[in-house]
């Protein structure tokens, strides 16, 4: 992936993000496009070396469109400056756990995942886990890896408890969230451009605890066709 050329494609089009502008870039794009898909489906290679479910992912379906939706935005630039993929069984928009990295304009990668803002379905779910198992959750935080790289679960947070939940709850802080999300922006990883599939996929690996956590919340409401962590462990025999 030619990194270098990604985000000196990007600053241009963020400085100049009109039609016009990405038509005479078109090809450019297509360029760029084909190697991140190129670059996705390494990414996903490594995930499956310890998440076997993301095996049925195709790269294509995990990128974002770069057009924008600005039909009840205030901002109506037309084009994402930015280059994304969000990794998931059940699809990247499904509201189901996801890893997700991107590069921007400026040359910052992000490597993160969880669940973001979800829908009140999926947000109860998380949340009714959280306080019957909040051990779960402690184990979690607690894993050394994930830990290291990410410290915590981040996410907007409520004020106050929602609505059944009261401040002595176990666990209320994280149920006052309304992502459950973690995420990183290595430093200098443009020193280490040849091998930071091989970084990003390390990020993604000390993430499964998340993953596999929330996953487990979201059993009940989940896809039928994809197999809960412990399923798949059955299946692999550990």
């Amino acid at each position: 992936m030619d990194f270098p050329s990604l985000i000196a494609f990007l600053a241009e089009l963020a400085l100049n993000n009109n039609k016009a502008w990405f038509d005479e870039h078109r090809p450019t794009y297509e360029r760029l496009r084909g190697e991140w898909l190129d670059f996705v489906s390494r990414v996903i290679d490594g995930i499956t070396e310890f998440d076997p479910s993301v095996g049925i992912v195709s790269p294509k379906d995990a990128l974002f469109r770069i057009n924008r939706d600005v039909r009840f935005a205030r901002d109506k630039r037309p084009y994402n400056s930015t280059f994304s993929a969000a990794i998931c069984p059940q699809g990247r928009s499904s509201g189901q756990p996801a890893y997700y990295f991107q590069v921007n304009e400026e040359g910052i990668l992000m490597v993160a995942g969880g669940v973001y803002m979800p829908a009140s379905a999926i947000l109860g779910e998380i949340r009714d886990h959280i306080a019957r198992y909040p051990e779960r959750l402690e184990a979690v935080l607690a894993d050394p890896a994930f830990a290291a790289t990410f410290g915590t679960i981040e996410g907007e947070r409520l004020k106050r408890p929602p609505q059944g939940y009261d401040e002595t709850t176990p666990g209320i802080e994280f149920i006052k969230l309304k992502s459950f999300t973690a995420g990183v922006e290595p430093r200098d990883w443009l020193a280490r451009q040849e091998g930071v599939a091989g970084e990003i996929v390390a990020g993604f690996r000390a993430m499964f605890p998340l993953i596999r956590w929330l996953r487990e919340a979201l059993t009940s409401i989940r896809d039928p066709g994809v197999l809960t962590p412990q399923e798949m462990d059955r299946l692999l025999g550990l």
